[in-house]
């Protein structure tokens, strides 16, 4: 398990990728991944529950906030690629 996870993050360091999905013929995300670090560009949520978790905190916080939430989210899928 150890040197999968080695030969992913060299993998990750070697190349950048970059990902644009579309969905209904909008630009849902434009993501790139280079060196283990994720960017995402032009993200868009429709879910008024999670607007509303967001908006009962600082506007200041609203980044680190949704910077957890991918990351703990991305955390709950490990895995599942190989579903």
């Amino acid at each position: 398990m150890g040197s999968e996870i080695s030969q992913r993050t060299t993998r990750f360091e070697r190349y950048s990728q970059q990902y644009s999905h579309r969905q209904g013929g909008g630009l849902v995300a434009d993501i790139e991944i280079d060196d283990g670090i994720l960017r995402i560009l032009n993200l868009e949520i429709q879910d008024p529950k999670a607007a509303a978790v967001l908006s009962a905190y600082p506007q200041a916080r609203w980044a680190e906030i949704t910077r957890r939430a991918v990351k703990i989210g991305l955390g709950y899928l490990k895995g599942g690629e190989n579903a």
